[in-house]
């Protein structure tokens, strides 16, 4: 005998099988989003503005930055320390920019990019921010090119890492109050912080070119004269990186990173970028994988970026499109989605950071997915990030300051700008801490563990409870994927032309300063003026001559443009 259900039953238990469920509304993954988003605002080096610092006495750090004469502030700090390594930054921003480039829909304007209106609301919520008509995730992400750009000034020569691990590991201090302590003891009292530059490693580099690459496209909306010059130094990052680019070189200060594997696999990714930007075939020549080297037998990391590279690949070479993504598919996302536990999170990756690699997984996945317009993948998808915000069998909530129907939200997070503490508590001070109230919203992936049950928090577990800028960027790509289908963003409200536009266009490879000081103008043979405009186009001074050298000196060390004008 037959027992039949009822039929809105089996509606609901076909439509399963056909659409993903996610555990949270729209709105909730679209404020995790700007969650994840924002973090890296509380990543930032240099004169910022931090987010985290804005109200904190010491709100800059890490002001002497160079290399000589050369301007080297600016940047993200890779984790709760305040070292800039080049093998997660350069990744990490690549990571970023393709997730907007796939997504694009996936991410709200909600804030500015100086935060200025969550200091006039005093309030750091979601609610606090104002849109400006630019995505946010791209204000997030042009800091970091602004300090790629530093990082590459010409073909041979690359800056890849500034701190030293050592140093900076030796007090529990912001990183402003850091900054005021002697180099000995990470800061620069005395001398600028330690800087590493041109290693024999291809790979950075190309993770630098590929980031320029993608920002001269999706940023040239918003400022085509910045576009232009993030298409000029990923010349150069990629003109560094081809002579070496079989070669691979660990962290330089303390063994905080080691080499990657398979370099010129990110090689070839950076040559697709290349392609697509410029459409010049010496970049799709270079597109190449040697056959000994295509696979990781891993998972997605900074260290194993291949998934990143076949994908680019892909959106480089119509004729090869179908190759490069079924072996995407067949080799990374059926590895990773056939590899789950109890709880539907992915197993595979490490104990180290341990949920950074189902968030990775997830967005290769995405990345697939959205190639071929497929679904297959979805459920995968949401089954990782909602673990990661807490729909798991603990109620444990691993991303700091996303609770949303949770029973446990970290509060504990290895991360010594989020506490704003300067007084280097020893271990027992660390476990008492709480997070500022303005800080609470922080947005930074938790290590974490894949078993919602074991999870013990402790501040001084980096393991489980460190986070980090490469932590953070798979979560915020598979986020966008899903934001990008239940909370799509209104692309419409973005600027289709520059906010302020440059009134004289400017020949940018003749006309680029990097001011790192005092700079003369030399005497002419006539008088003249000089516009000097930021990367906005705003004009920041006007300089006169009666044909006499003039000495400038700008408020803010950085990238200018300078304008010859023929009549004062």
């Amino acid at each position: 005998m037959y027992k039949f259900l009822p039929f809105a039953l089996l509606i609901s238990l076909s439509l399963q099988n056909v659409f993903a469920v996610g555990a949270f509304t729209s709105e909730q993954y679209k404020k995790a989003l700007w969650m994840v988003t924002r973090f890296y605002g509380g990543q930032r080096s240099g004169h910022g503005p931090n987010w985290l610092l804005m109200d904190h006495t010491y709100k800059t750090s890490f002001i002497r930055d160079s290399d000589g004469s050369h301007d080297l502030v600016g940047g993200w700090f890779d984790c709760g320390d305040h070292v800039l390594f080049g093998h997660t930054f350069f990744y990490s921003t690549y990571m970023l920019a393709k997730a907007y480039e796939a997504f694009p829909t996936g991410f709200h304007d909600l804030y500015h990019g100086d935060y200025s209106d969550y200091a006039n609301s005093a309030d750091w919520s979601i609610a606090g921010g104002q849109p400006n008509r630019i995505p946010d995730l791209l204000e997030e992400l042009k800091y970091a090119t602004d300090w790629i750009i530093k990082a590459t000034p010409n073909a041979n020569t690359f800056y890849y890492e500034k701190g030293n691990g050592e140093k900076d590991h030796r007090n529990w201090v912001t990183a402003g109050y850091m900054s005021t302590l002697t180099n000995e003891e990470g800061g620069e009292s005395d001398r600028p912080r330690d800087i590493y530059k041109n290693p024999n490693d291809g790979r950075m580099a190309s993770f630098a070119a590929a980031t320029l690459a993608v920002m001269s496209k999706i940023y040239r909306k918003y400022d085509a004269d910045y576009a232009d010059l993030c298409l000029l130094h990923a010349r150069n990052a990629y003109d560094y990186a081809k002579p070496r680019k079989g070669q691979s070189v660990g962290a330089a200060s303390g063994g905080f990173y080691g080499a990657p594997k398979h370099p010129e696999v990110s090689f070839a990714m950076a040559a697709a970028e290349m392609f697509i930007a410029t459409g010049e075939n010496t970049y799709k020549n270079d597109i190449a994988f040697k056959e000994d080297e295509k696979n990781h037998y891993h998972y997605l990391d900074y260290a194993n970026s291949h998934d990143l590279a076949f994908y680019a690949a892909a959106m480089a070479v119509p004729a090869d499109k179908s190759t490069h993504l079924d072996y995407l598919r067949d080799t990374y996302v059926q590895k990773y989605t056939s590899d789950v536990n109890g709880e539907n999170v992915m197993n595979g990756g490490g104990g180290w950071g341990a949920l950074r690699y189902p968030a990775n997984g997830a967005f290769s996945a995405a990345l697939y997915s959205g190639a071929v317009n497929v679904t297959t993948y979805d459920q995968f998808i949401y089954n990782q990030i909602d673990y990661i915000l807490g729909a798991n069998t603990a109620r444990q909530s691993f991303v700091v300051g996303f609770c949303e129907g949770c029973n446990k939200e970290p509060r504990l997070p290895h991360h010594r700008n989020v506490f704003l503490r300067d007084d280097n508590p020893d271990d027992n001070g660390k476990a008492s801490m709480t997070i500022p109230v303005r800080n609470k919203y922080f947005g930074q992936l938790m290590g974490g563990t894949r078993e919602s049950g074991s999870y013990t928090e402790s501040v001084t577990d980096y393991s489980t409870t460190e986070g980090g800028i490469d932590y953070n960027a798979g979560l915020l790509g598979a986020l966008a994927y899903i934001v990008s289908k239940v909370a799509p963003a209104d692309t419409s409200k973005f600027s289709i032309v520059p906010i302020k536009p440059t009134p004289n266009k400017i020949n940018i490879q003749s006309s680029v300063i990097r001011f790192t000081g005092a700079y003369t103008f030399p005497a002419q043979n006539k008088s003249f003026t000089i516009k000097i405009f930021n990367l906005k186009g705003d004009v920041v001074s006007v300089i006169k001559s009666d044909g006499q050298a003039v000495k400038f000196v700008p408020q803010n060390m950085g990238v200018y443009f300078a304008s010859p004008l023929d009549k004062p």
